[in-house]
Order: C-alpha cells, then structure tokens, then sequence
C-alpha cells in the first residue's frame, strides 16, 4: 500500500495530476470496469443542476433513510474533512474504507491519469458497492454529461436548475448548459426536471434519449402557502396524488419540489405526516443559521448570479417583513473565474457592512480586486483583512447582538470560517454540523 493515513492519500492524489478538472469519461471508464462494482439490487439516483444539488440530495438521503432504506451519499465539496463525501446510512465514512478504496483505485489504474474528483468518484462507488445498499445517491459535479458521476447508469436522474457558472467549462449559452446538465439522462429511465422555468434543451435531451420525463409545473405541481405547500405529484404506474400541508425545509424550494417527487417514485408515503420532519432539516453552509459568542451568523456558499440573488433575497425578506431590524455585516471572497459583479450586485441592497479577506486557493479572487468591484457596484468603504479568519473576527467584534454576519462567496469562504469556529472553545448554538 502506497500510504497508511487518509491525509497523505489526499495529498498524493491532489498532486498526482495536473489539472483540477479534466471532464471525460474514458479514462475513468477504463478504471471503472477494472474495479468491478456491482448496483444490480441498487437504485442509482444522479443529481445535476446549477444550484441546489446538495439540498436535494439532503432532502433525499433524509425521506428514503425515514423509511428504513439503506443509502449511500456521495457529494462534493466538503467543508472540514473529505469524509463528509461519502456517507453510508447518513453517517461519514471511516478513514480505513477510503484509504482501502484508494490504494484498490491505485492498482488497477496502471498509467492511467486521474483528477482529485475522480479518485473521489470511484472510490465513492467502490466502497457503495460492497455494501448491498438499496440507493445510491450521486451528486454531479459542475457539469453532467461527462461528468465523473455520470460513470453509472442512472436509474432516476435529476436537474435541480439550469442557470450559468463554470463558464470557463460549460460556457454562457443556457441551452448548452441545459444539455450538458441533462446529459445524466437514460434511455427507458426516469428523468425530472425541477426548474419550473428550464431551457427547451433539458426536455429535447430527455426526448432524444428516450427517457421517461417529469417537469416541474406540468408532471408535477405546487401550491405555496407562507411556509407550507400543497403538492400533486405521480406515484408509481402514472397515478397522481396529492399531499397538503407539507412543510417547506429552509432549503432551495425547486430542489425540496424535486426531492419529494422522486421520493414518491421510489414508493414513499402519501400520507402528508410522513413529511413532518422536512421542517427541521437543514444543510451546512445553506443559509445556516448559527449563534457563536452570542452572535448571529448565517453560512452560505452563494458563488454563483442565481445563488447570490437567491440569498440576497432571503435577507431582505427579513427586513421587509420587520422579522430583523438590525444591520447585516457581510464577510466575502470568491473565485476569480466567477463572474463576480453578477454575485455581487444583488447582495449590494442586502449589506450594509464588508469585510473581505484572501482565500488560500490559487484560483481565489484577492481581496483587493474584490474589493475594486465593491467601488465600481457603489460601495464606499469595505475593511481589508489578510484572512478570512481576521475578517471574521473583526466583523464579529464590531457588531452588535442585534446585527448579523453572513459569510458566502464559495465553499472555501465558509469552509474558512467553519474552521475557525471550530477550533474555538465555545459551545455553537445549533452546532457547526447543524442540518
């Protein structure tokens, strides 16, 4: 074996090949059939989209768990260790299961390349393989068709959304970002859409390959009253239902629509009692809501237009509604291959304080080009810091118990603060893992 330890595992893999990303299926098909996984009593369901993926994949894991289901989770990125990737039964996987998985990728791969994601990927599906699980829950990377997850033959594939980032892979075009994305779809298999408003690719791709189609607002629709909905959806052999008074998770709503759509395909309850629960699930770094040191703070990994006008939104709503009277502090960085005046211009009326620091990524933004961006959309000041830990705990020490701090821009900006926090002796309310 190559290395003992999981870290040292990451290290090399991380290394071991000189792009981040590479999208293609050949290599890691050739690795893939070496390994030999096994889903026949398995239902594979893959999860694309622009936004919302991970909500989906939470709402998911949480209705097919309620029901007794056997179920595997692998989604990216993660926050405080890479087990988070890949849970078994809603709990992270142990050390000795990846590095297992690993050095078995390692041997059969012979001279064949792999990014950081694919090693991820298939060790993901190796380890779900020798399980004998009833589902397994994929969710896609930044793009779908040749994506590493799109290695399996879903049996149900979701699109949460369609809307632009990843220029730099999937370029400006929504209509190829809608095919790319609905590239997940199979042949005879299921295919939902939960974007009530997706491009025309999305339902001509799902035509073309033969796939059994739901669309959101037409195969199955919704009804939202304040914090409740009322849902007529299909259950299996075509049959439509309906279920009232469902709760609504604080959770992207195409996503949670989408979720409990495919919930009711795998045979899950009508009975609206069976969805009590949604209420209390949350997910980290989605509109996370946390007390730390007798402060409000909110994690969000908004890095993209949709996401930044979604959260936008969320903290304004708050206002308008008088819920939340006092100011919001933000605490901000981001990607330099994001377009970042389109995220940042909506959360611009929302913000009433910045705090930028630098990321540690190579492929981070600097502080101070964000900052430029900030002037040019009309803020006056915003504090530079070297970190993102020294933004934090400036911001934190200037607001008051009555102010909020929201942290977003990427999953490194959260990923950041969620360190930081907890490494510190105090007791988060709620918990760092809260959701």
């Amino acid at each position: 074996m190559r290395f003992n330890d999981l870290q040292d595992w990451l290290y090399w893999i991380e290394s071991c090949h000189p792009s981040e990303i590479e999208l293609g299926l050949e290599r890691m098909g050739q690795v893939y059939q070496r390994l030999n996984c096994c889903f026949n009593n398995t239902k594979i369901i893959t999860v694309a989209g622009t936004n919302g993926k991970g909500s989906c994949v939470a709402v998911l894991e949480h209705l097919l768990l309620k029901q007794g289901l056997r179920v595997g989770c692998y989604t990216s990125p993660h926050f405080l260790r890479y087990n988070e990737r890949v849970k078994i039964l809603g709990s992270e996987v142990e050390d000795e299961l990846l590095v297992a998985a690993f050095d078995k990728i390692d041997r059969l791969r012979g001279d064949t390349p792999l990014t950081y994601f694919e090693y991820g990927t298939l060790a993901g599906l190796d380890i779900f393989s020798n399980l004998n699980l009833d589902v397994v829950i994929l969710e896609v990377g930044l793009g779908g068709r040749l994506d590493a997850s799109n290695i399996v033959d879903a049996d149900i594939a979701v699109v949460t959304n369609i809307d632009v980032d990843h220029e730099d892979w999937l370029g400006s075009d929504v209509e190829v970002i809608g095919r790319e994305k609905s590239g997940i779809f199979r042949s005879g298999k299921i295919a939902i859409c939960g974007d009530p408003n997706p491009p025309g690719s999305v339902q001509q791709t799902a035509e073309a390959l033969g796939s059994i189609f739901y669309q959101r607002d037409k195969d199955f629709t919704v009804i939202r009253q304040k914090d409740r909905i009322n849902f007529t959806g299909t259950v299996p052999g075509g049959i439509s239902c309906h279920i009232t008074q469902l709760p609504i998770p604080d959770l992207p709503f195409d996503s949670v629509v989408a979720a409990i759509q495919v919930g009711l395909l795998m045979g899950l309850p009508v009975d609206p009692v069976f969805y009590q629960s949604l209420s209390n699930l949350g997910l980290t770094g989605r509109f996370q809501l946390l007390k730390h040191q007798s402060k409000s703070i909110i994690l969000d990994v908004a890095h993209n237009p949709a996401a930044a006008e979604h959260l936008a939104k969320k903290l304004q709503k708050s206002v308008s509604s008088g819920s939340f009277t006092g100011k919001t502090y933000a605490v901000a960085a981001m990607m330099a291959d994001k377009d970042v005046t389109a995220i940042i211009s909506p959360m611009v009326e929302a913000v009433d304080c910045w705090y930028l620091g630098n990321l540690p990524s190579p492929r981070a933004l600097s502080a101070d080009n964000l900052r430029s961006v900030l002037i040019e959309q009309g803020v006056n000041s915003a504090h530079l810091k070297h970190n993102i830990p020294a933004a934090f705990q400036q911001a934190k020490a200037e607001m008051s118990e009555h102010d909020r701090l929201v942290v977003f821009g990427s999953f490194f900006t959260v990923a950041e603060v969620l360190d930081l926090m907890a490494s510190d002796n105090d007791n988060v309310a709620g918990g760092i893992d809260a959701g």
